[in-house]
């Protein structure tokens, strides 16, 4: 899911005072309560662009999920519509999770 209280994802994660769970579906389609835990701008150099991610917390273990982790996810903008998608690539995975490192 995309939307909080119809609101686009992109907007409630950038809300600095935003405190509302993130709903989102895992590859059963169940849904997963998260709370955002930081949002970071990297800049893609391999792409040569800009790219904003998110570090979600779930607030419950589940077959995909557990509460002792926290997930990255890119935001992306497909047409002006933003969706949260998987991160595959090893060395943004390893650069978020150095900035998430420093950071607590």
């Amino acid at each position: 899911m995309n939307k909080v209280n119809g609101r686009d994802i992109f907007d409630i994660l950038l809300d600095e005072s935003n405190d509302s769970d993130i709903v989102i579906l895992d590859n059963d389609g169940k849904e997963i309560i998260m709370e955002q835990v930081m949002t970071i701008p990297y800049y893609n150099e391999y792409q040569d662009k800009d790219e904003m991610y998110c570090l979600l917390h779930p607030k419950n273990n589940t077959k995909y999920y557990s509460v002792n982790n926290v997930y990255p996810f890119l935001i992306a903008n497909h047409n002006g519509h933003y969706e949260l998608e998987d991160v595959t690539d090893e060395e943004i995975l390893n650069e978020l999770n150095h900035i998430y490192e420093t950071m607590e």
